[in-house]
């Protein structure tokens, strides 16, 4: 059987990528074979490394347009990657995803250019996760968040809390478009470290029963 692909979505300061790192130990503490990995700037593809640092610099200059077309790439790239695997794992878990580019990119460049890019192009030779687990967070919860890690900020998340909401309503819409085979399950990301991880032990016990 082929890995099935879970990609973990939400807007920054959701802690998508904190409960990844828990979802991927819960998954191999029964024995789950995982390739780890994250939709800009893949661990596994070392390009894909010094793309990410590139676009997101906010030194880079870069147009909307432009980051996005190197987005795009980082996704072909995993794709050609995750065919090359799918047969030697169980799970493909990464850390955003189709549903990022999509929703990102109507605020970063336009809505016109994402269905050109990604629906009208990247669509139809890239596939869509089987699961798809979005991390639902509040403005204020999320800000908090970002604040608390301290560290400085990509030229994604230097675009404030207005771009973040605009982004968040984009990731609902998007959702609504994804065909049936596509499960999304929505984690209320606003619980505490326990609250969080309580859903996702629901979301490990479902996929070891395959009722996800």
């Amino acid at each position: 059987m082929k890995a099935l692909r879970i990609e973990c979505e939400g807007t920054d300061g959701a802690g998508k990528s904190t409960a990844l790192e828990y979802l991927v130990k819960k998954l191999q503490e029964k024995g789950k074979r995982i390739a780890k990995t994250r939709e800009v700037g893949s661990p596994l593809i070392p390009v894909c490394v010094e793309m990410r640092k590139t676009v997101l610099d906010p030194e880079s200059g870069m147009t909307g347009a432009e980051m996005e077309m190197v987005f795009a790439a980082m996704r072909v790239l995993n794709q050609a990657h995750y065919r090359k695997i799918e047969k030697d794992v169980d799970y493909i878990v990464s850390d955003r995803g189709w549903l990022s580019h999509l929703a990102y990119t109507d605020h970063n460049e336009s809505v016109e250019f994402t269905n050109k890019l990604y629906n009208n192009l990247l669509a139809t030779f890239t596939e869509l996760p089987d699961i798809v687990l979005y991390f639902n967070v509040n403005t204020d919860t999320a800000l908090k968040r970002r604040q608390k890690r301290g560290s400085g900020m990509d030229v994604i998340e230097m675009k404030g809390v207005e771009f973040q909401e605009k982004v968040r309503g984009s990731f609902m819409k998007y959702i609504e478009t994804l065909p049936f085979s596509t499960k999304v399950v929505i984690i209320d990301a606003n619980q505490d470290i326990d609250g969080a991880r309580a859903q996702l032990d629901k979301v490990v016990e479902l996929l070891e029963l395959r009722n996800i």
